[in-house]
Protein backbone atom coordinates (compact mmCIF):
# COMPACT_ATOMS: atom_id res chain seq x y z
CA UNK A 1 0.00 0.00 0.00
CA UNK A 2 1.02 3.42 -0.91
CA UNK A 3 0.90 6.11 1.52
CA UNK A 4 -0.02 9.80 0.44
CA UNK A 5 1.25 12.62 3.19
CA UNK A 6 -0.18 15.96 3.11
CA UNK A 7 1.96 18.75 4.56
CA UNK A 8 -0.77 21.32 5.80
CA UNK A 9 -3.86 20.93 7.17
CA UNK A 10 -5.47 24.13 6.55
CA UNK A 11 -7.98 25.03 3.16
CA UNK A 12 -5.70 23.79 0.86
CA UNK A 13 -4.24 20.56 2.99
CA UNK A 14 -7.97 19.83 3.94
CA UNK A 15 -9.39 20.08 0.19
CA UNK A 16 -6.60 17.76 -0.94
CA UNK A 17 -8.15 15.14 1.91
CA UNK A 18 -11.47 15.36 0.65
CA UNK A 19 -10.37 14.77 -3.02
CA UNK A 20 -8.72 12.34 -2.06
CA UNK A 21 -11.09 10.27 -0.13
CA UNK A 22 -13.87 10.74 -3.01
CA UNK A 23 -11.43 9.16 -5.52
CA UNK A 24 -10.09 6.38 -3.22
CA UNK A 25 -13.87 5.43 -2.36
CA UNK A 26 -14.93 6.04 -5.76
CA UNK A 27 -12.13 3.92 -7.53
CA UNK A 28 -12.30 0.95 -4.53
CA UNK A 29 -8.62 2.00 -4.13
CA UNK A 30 -8.91 1.76 -0.40
CA UNK A 31 -6.03 -1.37 -0.36
CA UNK A 32 -3.49 0.86 -2.75
CA UNK A 33 -3.50 4.40 -0.51
CA UNK A 34 -3.28 5.88 2.92
CA UNK A 35 -3.56 9.82 3.75
CA UNK A 36 -1.63 11.33 6.31
CA UNK A 37 -2.49 15.13 7.23
CA UNK A 38 -0.39 16.93 9.33
CA UNK A 39 -1.38 19.89 10.58
CA UNK A 40 1.00 22.43 13.25
CA UNK A 41 -2.44 23.96 14.84
CA UNK A 42 -4.62 22.50 16.99
CA UNK A 43 -7.69 22.41 14.45
CA UNK A 44 -7.67 21.13 11.04
CA UNK A 45 -9.05 23.29 7.98
CA UNK A 46 -8.67 26.56 9.44
CA UNK A 47 -5.14 27.22 9.00
CA UNK A 48 -4.38 30.97 9.81
CA UNK A 49 -6.10 32.62 7.18
CA UNK A 50 -9.42 31.18 8.10
CA UNK A 51 -8.67 30.73 11.84
CA UNK A 52 -9.26 34.47 12.78
CA UNK A 53 -11.94 35.59 15.22
CA UNK A 54 -12.05 39.23 14.20
CA UNK A 55 -15.60 40.35 13.60
CA UNK A 56 -13.96 42.32 10.16
CA UNK A 57 -11.80 39.90 8.44
CA UNK A 58 -14.04 39.03 5.92
CA UNK A 59 -13.21 37.24 2.70
CA UNK A 60 -12.33 39.26 -0.60
CA UNK A 61 -14.39 37.02 -2.74
CA UNK A 62 -17.77 36.66 -3.21
CA UNK A 63 -19.43 32.75 -1.08
CA UNK A 64 -20.49 31.89 -5.11
CA UNK A 65 -16.78 31.37 -5.72
CA UNK A 66 -15.44 29.42 -2.26
CA UNK A 67 -17.10 25.91 -2.62
CA UNK A 68 -14.27 23.44 -1.24
CA UNK A 69 -15.03 20.99 -3.99
CA UNK A 70 -13.38 21.93 -7.25
CA UNK A 71 -16.57 21.39 -9.63
CA UNK A 72 -19.24 22.45 -7.16
CA UNK A 73 -18.18 26.40 -6.52
CA UNK A 74 -21.09 27.16 -5.45
CA UNK A 75 -21.39 24.39 -2.41
CA UNK A 76 -20.39 27.30 0.00
CA UNK A 77 -23.37 29.42 -0.69
CA UNK A 78 -25.68 26.43 -0.53
CA UNK A 79 -24.21 25.94 2.99
CA UNK A 80 -24.67 29.49 4.27
CA UNK A 81 -28.30 29.47 3.01
CA UNK A 82 -28.81 26.20 5.32
CA UNK A 83 -26.57 28.31 8.34
CA UNK A 84 -28.63 30.95 7.61
CA UNK A 85 -29.48 31.74 11.32
CA UNK A 86 -25.89 33.12 11.77
CA UNK A 87 -26.37 36.29 10.01
CA UNK A 88 -23.58 38.33 11.83
CA UNK A 89 -21.06 36.32 10.01
CA UNK A 90 -22.54 37.61 6.20
CA UNK A 91 -21.99 41.11 5.03
CA UNK A 92 -25.14 40.46 1.52
CA UNK A 93 -26.48 43.81 -0.26
CA UNK A 94 -27.77 41.27 -2.58
CA UNK A 95 -28.13 37.62 -2.54
CA UNK A 96 -26.51 35.50 -0.37
CA UNK A 97 -24.70 34.09 -3.80
CA UNK A 98 -22.67 37.69 -3.72
CA UNK A 99 -22.05 37.75 -0.15
CA UNK A 100 -19.03 37.99 1.72
CA UNK A 101 -18.21 36.29 4.98
CA UNK A 102 -16.07 36.46 8.05
CA UNK A 103 -12.67 34.41 7.88
CA UNK A 104 -13.69 32.40 10.54
CA UNK A 105 -16.95 31.56 9.44
CA UNK A 106 -15.77 29.81 6.00
CA UNK A 107 -12.59 28.39 8.26
CA UNK A 108 -16.11 26.75 9.79
CA UNK A 109 -17.14 25.35 6.46
CA UNK A 110 -14.25 23.71 5.39
CA UNK A 111 -13.61 22.12 9.12
CA UNK A 112 -16.75 20.97 9.08
CA UNK A 113 -16.24 19.68 5.22
CA UNK A 114 -13.11 18.26 6.34
CA UNK A 115 -14.27 16.55 9.40
CA UNK A 116 -17.39 15.26 6.78
CA UNK A 117 -14.92 12.98 4.85
CA UNK A 118 -12.40 12.11 7.99
CA UNK A 119 -16.23 10.13 9.16
CA UNK A 120 -16.70 8.72 5.10
CA UNK A 121 -13.33 7.84 4.94
CA UNK A 122 -13.56 5.89 8.11
CA UNK A 123 -17.19 4.34 7.14
CA UNK A 124 -14.96 3.48 3.75
CA UNK A 125 -12.25 1.45 5.43
CA UNK A 126 -9.67 3.97 3.90
CA UNK A 127 -6.83 4.33 6.14
CA UNK A 128 -6.16 7.94 7.35
CA UNK A 129 -3.91 9.24 10.00
CA UNK A 130 -4.50 12.78 11.35
CA UNK A 131 -1.14 14.68 13.18
CA UNK A 132 -1.13 17.62 15.29
CA UNK A 133 2.71 18.15 14.45
CA UNK A 134 4.58 20.38 12.48
CA UNK A 135 6.82 18.62 9.38
CA UNK A 136 10.67 20.57 9.74
CA UNK A 137 12.34 18.17 7.47
CA UNK A 138 12.58 16.04 4.65
CA UNK A 139 14.75 12.88 3.42
CA UNK A 140 14.47 10.88 0.73
CA UNK A 141 15.19 7.06 1.18
CA UNK A 142 15.17 5.66 -2.21
CA UNK A 143 13.68 6.48 -5.68
CA UNK A 144 10.05 6.38 -4.28
CA UNK A 145 10.55 6.61 -0.31
CA UNK A 146 10.31 10.13 1.81
CA UNK A 147 10.68 10.14 5.33
CA UNK A 148 9.44 13.33 6.86
CA UNK A 149 11.04 14.58 10.37
CA UNK A 150 8.46 16.22 12.59
CA UNK A 151 8.93 18.94 15.50
CA UNK A 152 8.75 16.47 17.92
CA UNK A 153 11.18 14.32 16.30
CA UNK A 154 9.32 11.55 15.59
CA UNK A 155 9.47 10.33 11.43
CA UNK A 156 6.80 9.31 9.49
CA UNK A 157 7.22 7.06 5.75
CA UNK A 158 5.70 8.27 2.67
CA UNK A 159 5.39 7.63 -1.29
CA UNK A 160 3.84 11.02 -1.80
CA UNK A 161 3.97 14.58 -0.51
CA UNK A 162 1.82 17.03 -0.91
CA UNK A 163 3.21 20.60 0.37
CA UNK A 164 0.32 23.14 1.45
CA UNK A 165 2.28 24.97 4.21
CA UNK A 166 -0.38 27.97 3.54
CA UNK A 167 1.14 30.90 3.17
CA UNK A 168 4.24 31.78 5.16
CA UNK A 169 5.46 35.35 6.55
CA UNK A 170 8.05 37.17 5.65
CA UNK A 171 11.56 37.21 6.58
CA UNK A 172 11.33 41.22 5.46
CA UNK A 173 12.54 43.20 8.50
CA UNK A 174 13.73 40.14 10.15
CA UNK A 175 16.42 42.17 12.03
CA UNK A 176 13.73 44.13 14.24
CA UNK A 177 12.53 41.37 15.47
CA UNK A 178 14.27 41.30 18.79
CA UNK A 179 12.29 44.65 19.23
CA UNK A 180 9.77 44.15 21.40
CA UNK A 181 7.75 47.31 20.20
CA UNK A 182 7.94 45.29 16.44
CA UNK A 183 4.96 42.95 15.10
CA UNK A 184 6.36 40.44 12.17
CA UNK A 185 2.93 39.45 11.26
CA UNK A 186 -0.32 40.30 11.68
CA UNK A 187 -1.86 36.29 12.15
CA UNK A 188 -3.18 35.70 14.72
CA UNK A 189 -5.03 38.64 15.35
CA UNK A 190 -4.06 38.32 19.32
CA UNK A 191 -0.59 39.19 18.54
CA UNK A 192 -1.93 43.00 18.08
CA UNK A 193 -4.26 42.70 20.41
CA UNK A 194 -2.30 41.70 23.52
CA UNK A 195 0.94 43.79 22.52
CA UNK A 196 -0.55 47.41 21.07
CA UNK A 197 -1.84 49.78 23.32
CA UNK A 198 -5.09 51.73 22.66
CA UNK A 199 -3.95 55.21 22.32
CA UNK A 200 -0.24 54.43 20.89
CA UNK A 201 0.50 55.93 17.39
CA UNK A 202 0.71 52.31 15.07
CA UNK A 203 2.77 52.05 11.89
CA UNK A 204 1.80 49.57 9.26
CA UNK A 205 4.09 47.97 6.72
CA UNK A 206 2.19 47.28 3.57
CA UNK A 207 -1.32 48.88 2.19
CA UNK A 208 -2.75 45.43 0.72
CA UNK A 209 -5.33 43.49 1.93
CA UNK A 210 -3.16 42.19 4.78
CA UNK A 211 -2.81 45.75 5.67
CA UNK A 212 -6.45 46.71 5.31
CA UNK A 213 -7.41 43.40 8.08
CA UNK A 214 -4.85 44.76 10.45
CA UNK A 215 -6.33 48.05 10.24
CA UNK A 216 -9.34 46.53 11.04
CA UNK A 217 -7.85 44.57 14.02
CA UNK A 218 -6.99 47.39 15.81
CA UNK A 219 -10.10 49.59 15.29
CA UNK A 220 -12.37 46.34 15.91
CA UNK A 221 -10.62 46.26 19.83
CA UNK A 222 -11.33 50.04 19.99
CA UNK A 223 -7.65 51.70 18.86
CA UNK A 224 -7.67 55.67 19.23
CA UNK A 225 -4.03 56.37 18.16
CA UNK A 226 -3.22 57.08 14.99
CA UNK A 227 -2.71 54.48 12.18
CA UNK A 228 -0.41 55.00 9.69
CA UNK A 229 -0.15 53.11 6.72
CA UNK A 230 3.76 52.62 5.15
CA UNK A 231 4.15 50.87 1.20
CA UNK A 232 6.16 51.44 -1.50
CA UNK A 233 3.61 52.96 -3.55
CA UNK A 234 1.04 54.00 -1.87
CA UNK A 235 -1.88 52.24 -2.83
CA UNK A 236 -4.75 50.35 -1.33
CA UNK A 237 -6.98 47.74 -2.78
CA UNK A 238 -9.65 48.67 -5.18
CA UNK A 239 -13.46 48.12 -3.57
CA UNK A 240 -15.35 44.90 -4.91
CA UNK A 241 -19.09 45.37 -5.52
CA UNK A 242 -21.06 43.25 -3.98
CA UNK A 243 -22.26 41.69 -7.63
CA UNK A 244 -20.08 43.32 -10.54
CA UNK A 245 -21.65 44.30 -13.59
CA UNK A 246 -21.07 42.51 -16.18
CA UNK A 247 -18.16 42.97 -18.19
CA UNK A 248 -17.69 41.17 -21.74
CA UNK A 249 -13.85 41.22 -23.39
CA UNK A 250 -13.74 42.04 -27.09
CA UNK A 251 -9.91 42.28 -27.68
CA UNK A 252 -7.94 40.35 -24.46
CA UNK A 253 -9.07 37.14 -24.99
CA UNK A 254 -7.66 33.53 -25.21
CA UNK A 255 -8.63 33.42 -28.81
CA UNK A 256 -6.84 36.59 -29.43
CA UNK A 257 -4.04 36.05 -27.46
CA UNK A 258 -3.07 32.64 -29.09
CA UNK A 259 -3.91 33.80 -32.79
CA UNK A 260 -1.45 37.01 -31.85
CA UNK A 261 1.17 34.17 -30.60
CA UNK A 262 0.33 32.05 -33.91
CA UNK A 263 1.01 35.25 -35.94
CA UNK A 264 4.05 36.95 -34.24
CA UNK A 265 5.38 33.68 -33.44
CA UNK A 266 6.52 34.77 -30.35
CA UNK A 267 4.42 34.61 -26.83
CA UNK A 268 2.80 37.35 -25.22
CA UNK A 269 4.47 40.49 -24.25
CA UNK A 270 3.01 42.98 -21.72
CA UNK A 271 2.91 45.53 -23.82
CA UNK A 272 0.76 43.70 -26.16
CA UNK A 273 -1.53 42.83 -23.69
CA UNK A 274 -1.75 45.78 -22.00
CA UNK A 275 -2.94 47.80 -25.23
CA UNK A 276 -5.54 44.67 -25.29
CA UNK A 277 -6.98 45.76 -22.21
CA UNK A 278 -7.37 49.37 -23.09
CA UNK A 279 -9.09 48.49 -25.59
CA UNK A 280 -11.50 46.79 -23.99
CA UNK A 281 -11.83 48.99 -21.29
CA UNK A 282 -12.22 52.15 -23.65
CA UNK A 283 -14.36 50.26 -25.97
CA UNK A 284 -16.83 50.05 -22.58
CA UNK A 285 -16.08 53.41 -21.71
CA UNK A 286 -16.93 54.85 -25.58
CA UNK A 287 -13.95 56.93 -25.09
CA UNK A 288 -10.25 57.11 -25.04
CA UNK A 289 -8.82 57.61 -21.17
CA UNK A 290 -5.95 59.43 -19.53
CA UNK A 291 -4.23 56.22 -18.13
CA UNK A 292 -1.73 58.37 -16.49
CA UNK A 293 -4.34 59.87 -14.05
CA UNK A 294 -5.09 56.04 -13.60
CA UNK A 295 -2.05 55.78 -11.54
CA UNK A 296 -3.11 55.63 -8.37
CA UNK A 297 0.57 55.97 -6.50
CA UNK A 298 0.74 59.26 -7.75
CA UNK A 299 -2.46 60.59 -6.20
CA UNK A 300 -3.67 60.57 -2.37
CA UNK A 301 -5.33 56.91 -1.32
CA UNK A 302 -8.39 58.96 -0.06
CA UNK A 303 -9.33 60.47 -3.11
CA UNK A 304 -8.87 57.11 -4.64
CA UNK A 305 -11.17 55.18 -1.62
CA UNK A 306 -14.30 57.65 -2.13
CA UNK A 307 -14.02 57.06 -5.60
CA UNK A 308 -14.22 53.30 -5.47
CA UNK A 309 -17.15 53.19 -2.89
CA UNK A 310 -18.80 55.47 -5.20
CA UNK A 311 -18.33 52.95 -8.14
CA UNK A 312 -18.87 49.25 -6.08
CA UNK A 313 -22.00 50.81 -5.04
CA UNK A 314 -22.74 50.86 -8.59
CA UNK A 315 -21.57 47.65 -9.30
CA UNK A 316 -17.44 48.58 -10.17
CA UNK A 317 -16.31 50.61 -13.15
CA UNK A 318 -15.07 49.27 -16.19
CA UNK A 319 -11.45 49.28 -15.29
CA UNK A 320 -12.25 46.97 -12.11
CA UNK A 321 -14.96 45.41 -13.77
CA UNK A 322 -12.39 44.07 -16.73
CA UNK A 323 -10.18 42.69 -14.46
CA UNK A 324 -12.17 41.12 -12.78
CA UNK A 325 -13.73 39.39 -15.59
CA UNK A 326 -10.03 37.81 -16.47
CA UNK A 327 -9.87 35.74 -13.05
CA UNK A 328 -10.67 32.34 -15.03
CA UNK A 329 -8.12 33.23 -17.74
CA UNK A 330 -5.11 35.13 -16.00
CA UNK A 331 -3.64 32.08 -15.10
CA UNK A 332 -3.62 30.52 -18.43
CA UNK A 333 -2.72 33.90 -19.84
CA UNK A 334 0.18 34.47 -17.55
CA UNK A 335 1.77 30.67 -18.06
CA UNK A 336 2.36 31.56 -21.95
CA UNK A 337 4.42 34.29 -20.87
CA UNK A 338 7.88 34.14 -21.36
CA UNK A 339 9.64 34.41 -17.53
CA UNK A 340 11.14 37.49 -18.55
CA UNK A 341 7.78 38.81 -19.42
CA UNK A 342 6.80 37.83 -16.26
CA UNK A 343 9.05 39.93 -14.85
CA UNK A 344 8.13 42.89 -17.08
CA UNK A 345 4.54 42.60 -15.83
CA UNK A 346 5.43 42.59 -12.23
CA UNK A 347 7.40 45.89 -12.51
CA UNK A 348 5.10 47.96 -14.56
CA UNK A 349 1.86 46.43 -13.75
CA UNK A 350 1.86 44.61 -10.74
CA UNK A 351 0.73 46.89 -7.82
CA UNK A 352 -2.14 48.07 -10.10
CA UNK A 353 -3.01 44.75 -11.30
CA UNK A 354 -3.08 43.56 -7.68
CA UNK A 355 -5.05 46.31 -6.26
CA UNK A 356 -7.82 45.85 -9.07
CA UNK A 357 -7.81 41.53 -8.96
CA UNK A 358 -7.48 41.50 -4.88
CA UNK A 359 -10.32 44.10 -4.20
CA UNK A 360 -11.61 44.83 -0.50
CA UNK A 361 -14.99 44.17 0.74
CA UNK A 362 -17.62 47.30 0.43
CA UNK A 363 -18.18 47.23 4.19
CA UNK A 364 -14.42 47.23 5.06
CA UNK A 365 -13.64 50.32 2.93
CA UNK A 366 -16.71 52.48 4.51
CA UNK A 367 -14.77 52.08 7.91
CA UNK A 368 -11.15 52.87 6.15
CA UNK A 369 -13.00 55.95 5.16
CA UNK A 370 -14.64 57.24 8.03
CA UNK A 371 -10.70 56.52 9.49
CA UNK A 372 -9.53 58.92 6.73
CA UNK A 373 -12.49 61.35 7.23
CA UNK A 374 -11.41 61.22 11.27
CA UNK A 375 -7.85 62.20 10.70
CA UNK A 376 -6.89 58.49 12.60
CA UNK A 377 -5.67 56.98 9.23
CA UNK A 378 -2.89 57.89 6.56
CA UNK A 379 -1.48 55.88 4.03
CA UNK A 380 2.14 57.14 3.54
CA UNK A 381 3.86 55.91 0.20
CA UNK A 382 8.16 55.52 -0.61
CA UNK A 383 9.13 54.58 2.64
CA UNK A 384 12.93 54.61 2.26
CA UNK A 385 14.48 53.72 5.71
CA UNK A 386 13.20 52.24 9.09
CA UNK A 387 15.44 52.58 11.99
CA UNK A 388 14.41 51.69 15.70
CA UNK A 389 16.14 54.26 18.61
CA UNK A 390 16.43 52.61 21.52
CA UNK A 391 16.43 55.53 23.67
CA UNK A 392 13.04 56.98 22.63
CA UNK A 393 11.46 53.41 22.12
CA UNK A 394 10.17 54.91 19.03
CA UNK A 395 11.01 53.84 15.13
CA UNK A 396 11.98 56.13 12.43
CA UNK A 397 10.44 56.05 9.60
CA UNK A 398 11.60 58.06 6.66
CA UNK A 399 9.69 58.84 3.05
CA UNK A 400 11.23 59.71 -0.19
CA UNK A 401 7.38 62.37 -0.33
CA UNK A 402 6.15 62.79 2.76
CA UNK A 403 9.55 63.39 5.12
CA UNK A 404 10.01 61.42 8.37
CA UNK A 405 7.43 59.36 10.68
CA UNK A 406 7.48 58.53 14.30
CA UNK A 407 5.84 55.18 15.56
CA UNK A 408 5.44 53.81 18.93
CA UNK A 409 4.59 49.93 17.43
CA UNK A 410 5.19 48.99 13.84
CA UNK A 411 3.51 46.09 12.32
CA UNK A 412 4.54 44.10 9.32
CA UNK A 413 1.69 43.15 7.04
CA UNK A 414 3.38 43.44 3.92
CA UNK A 415 2.03 40.28 3.28
CA UNK A 416 4.42 36.88 2.07
CA UNK A 417 7.46 37.05 0.22
CA UNK A 418 7.18 35.57 -3.67
CA UNK A 419 10.42 33.76 -3.54
CA UNK A 420 10.96 30.93 -1.23
CA UNK A 421 14.13 32.27 0.40
CA UNK A 422 11.87 34.98 1.77
CA UNK A 423 9.66 33.02 3.33
CA UNK A 424 10.27 32.20 6.96
CA UNK A 425 9.27 28.60 7.26
CA UNK A 426 11.80 25.97 8.44
CA UNK A 427 10.95 22.89 6.20
CA UNK A 428 11.05 25.23 2.25
CA UNK A 429 14.38 26.24 3.89
CA UNK A 430 15.52 22.54 4.10
CA UNK A 431 13.88 21.37 1.43
CA UNK A 432 15.77 24.28 -0.43
CA UNK A 433 18.96 23.12 0.96
CA UNK A 434 18.75 19.94 0.24
CA UNK A 435 17.59 20.47 -3.60
CA UNK A 436 14.12 19.40 -3.10
CA UNK A 437 12.93 22.60 -3.95
CA UNK A 438 13.86 24.96 -6.99
CA UNK A 439 13.17 28.40 -6.83
CA UNK A 440 11.69 29.89 -9.90
CA UNK A 441 13.17 33.39 -10.72
CA UNK A 442 9.33 34.50 -10.78
CA UNK A 443 8.23 33.22 -7.32
CA UNK A 444 7.69 30.32 -5.30
CA UNK A 445 9.10 26.86 -6.84
CA UNK A 446 9.66 25.12 -10.32
CA UNK A 447 6.40 22.93 -10.90
CA UNK A 448 4.81 21.57 -14.01
CA UNK A 449 1.50 24.00 -13.74
CA UNK A 450 -0.36 20.71 -15.03
CA UNK A 451 -0.14 18.76 -12.25
CA UNK A 452 1.55 20.22 -9.72
CA UNK A 453 4.62 18.18 -9.26
CA UNK A 454 7.75 19.86 -7.78
CA UNK A 455 10.69 19.58 -10.71
CA UNK A 456 13.86 19.72 -8.95
CA UNK A 457 17.28 17.87 -9.01
CA UNK A 458 16.85 15.25 -6.15
CA UNK A 459 13.17 15.31 -4.68
CA UNK A 460 12.05 12.54 -7.66
CA UNK A 461 8.78 12.76 -9.14
CA UNK A 462 6.80 12.42 -6.21
CA UNK A 463 6.38 15.63 -4.78
CA UNK A 464 3.54 18.03 -5.50
CA UNK A 465 2.66 21.62 -3.89
CA UNK A 466 -0.14 24.56 -3.96
CA UNK A 467 -0.58 27.59 -2.89
CA UNK A 468 1.76 30.24 -2.51
CA UNK A 469 4.53 27.71 -3.00
CA UNK A 470 3.43 27.90 -7.05
CA UNK A 471 2.75 31.46 -7.07
CA UNK A 472 5.72 32.24 -10.02
CA UNK A 473 3.98 28.92 -12.30
CA UNK A 474 0.00 30.34 -11.50
CA UNK A 475 -0.80 33.83 -10.52
CA UNK A 476 -3.90 33.48 -8.62
CA UNK A 477 -3.04 31.09 -5.90
CA UNK A 478 -4.24 33.94 -3.54
CA UNK A 479 -7.48 32.77 -4.66
CA UNK A 480 -9.27 29.55 -2.52
CA UNK A 481 -11.42 29.15 -5.52
CA UNK A 482 -8.31 28.73 -7.82
CA UNK A 483 -5.91 26.32 -5.15
CA UNK A 484 -9.24 24.22 -5.18
CA UNK A 485 -8.46 23.69 -8.97
CA UNK A 486 -5.02 23.15 -9.10
CA UNK A 487 -5.55 20.53 -6.02
CA UNK A 488 -8.29 18.62 -8.39
CA UNK A 489 -5.64 17.99 -10.57
CA UNK A 490 -3.15 17.01 -8.55
CA UNK A 491 -5.19 14.44 -7.00
CA UNK A 492 -6.19 12.96 -10.93
CA UNK A 493 -2.32 12.97 -11.21
CA UNK A 494 -1.51 10.96 -8.49
CA UNK A 495 -4.89 8.61 -8.50
CA UNK A 496 -3.08 7.87 -12.25
CA UNK A 497 0.02 6.87 -10.69
CA UNK A 498 -1.73 4.59 -7.80
CA UNK A 499 -3.49 2.73 -10.82
CA UNK A 500 -0.38 2.09 -12.76
CA UNK A 501 -0.17 -0.76 -9.97
CA UNK A 502 -3.73 -2.10 -11.20
CA UNK A 503 -5.34 -3.02 -14.35
CA UNK A 504 -7.48 0.33 -14.67
CA UNK A 505 -10.22 -1.39 -15.02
Amino acid sequence: MKNLTIIGGGACGAAAFIELVIEICSLDLQEKLSITLIERRKHFGYGLAFGTRQKSHFLNTQAELMGIYANEPGHFAEWIKIKDGNRNEVKAEGSLSSAYTSRIFYGNYVSEQLENYIQKAREHNVKIKLINDEAVDIDRENENKFTIILKSSETITADYILLAPGTPKTNKFKELRSTKSYIDFPWPSNRIKNRVNKDETVGILGSSLSAVDTVMTLVDNGHTGEIKMFSPFGILPRVQPSENNTFTRKYLTLGNIHKMTRTKMHHPRVKDLFRLYIKDVEAAEGKELDWKKLDRSAGPAKDFLEYDITAAEGGGDHLLNATYSLRYDASDIWGWMSLHQKKLFKKWLGSHWSANRHAMPLHNAKKLLSLFESGQLKVIPKNTNIEFHQEEQEFKIETAKNGVHYVKKLINATGTSSSLKGMDNDLIHALLEKDYLRSYPAGGAVINPRSMQVISGKAGGNMYAVGHLANGFLLDVDAMWFNVRTISRLVSEIIFKVKQDGDFS
